[in-house]
């Protein structure tokens, strides 16, 4: 009896544990996609439309851009979009202020307060899930060399580039200073930093790596004068 009572719970607990599995995988998913998709709608509600077509001069490359203002945390700064990521999961996510959990379970990527702002000489970083919570860049380690990763604000395209990634463990915060892993350093680039975790595979659950990818600064545009070609063959606008 005590054999078959033991049994029949850790029958139980099996049960248990792969429902977890599931709602920690999927649900989460599930529901955070749903919030991100709110806060981009009320992001873009009362945006004037950017023009549905490139710009005749292309990219700015020879002027600054602008830099927006920094917003208060939690609140939303824009939208990434990762053209690359087009059919594979969902390649446009809300920008917000900050990296906590309260920020980053709602499927977008999240600034880390401290780094520079979108267009902003330095680094301009963004934290983001890869597993749960809307897998906001679970395909992070298929992004190659020259791959563009586009931010949008209410008045502002900026057009970033892959250049390389690596694999850090959780305590090497540099990554995310002005000039990575130098931060005594003055910056001279615009530089975009992704960070999430390194694995996927459940086994590795602990989150004991982090995946980094940098991209550098290529150009700009003002959404009155139109949007980037990526973003419109690849589902971003």
């Amino acid at each position: 009896m005590i054999v078959g009572g033991l049994g029949e719970l850790l029958i139980t607990v099996g049960v248990f544990l792969g429902l977890f599995v599931v709602w920690q995988l999927w649900w989460t998913s599930v529901e955070a996609s749903a919030q991100a998709t709110e806060i981009m709608d009320e992001f873009r509600h009362d945006l004037t439309p950017a023009k549905t077509e490139p710009a005749p001069e292309g990219l700015v490359t020879d002027e600054p851009p602008p830099v927006p203002d920094q917003v208060g945390y939690g609140e939303t700064i824009g939208t990434l979009i990762v053209p690359e990521w087009y059919g594979l999961t969902n390649n446009a996510m809300p920008v917000v202020e900050g990296t906590g959990q309260d920020v980053l379970d709602q499927a977008l990527a999240g600034h880390y307060e401290k780094s520079q702002q979108v267009g902003e000489v330095g680094n301009f970083a963004l934290a983001g899930h890869r597993r749960t919570h809307g897998n906001s860049f679970r395909h992070v380690d298929e992004l190659e060399k020259g791959d563009q990763i586009i931010v949008e604000t209410a008045d502002t395209w900026y057009v970033y580039e892959v250049m390389s990634e690596e694999i850090v463990t959780p305590d090497q915060v540099e990554v995310v200073a002005p000039v990575p892993h130098h931060p005594d350093q003055e910056p001279t680039d615009r530089l975009l930093t992704l960070t999430t975790c390194h694995s996927l595979t459940l086994g590795e659950y602990g989150n004991d790596h982090r995946w980094i990818t940098y991209a550098s600064f290529v150009g700009w545009m003002a959404r009155e004068d139109g949007t980037p070609e990526q973003v419109l063959e690849n589902g971003g606008a």
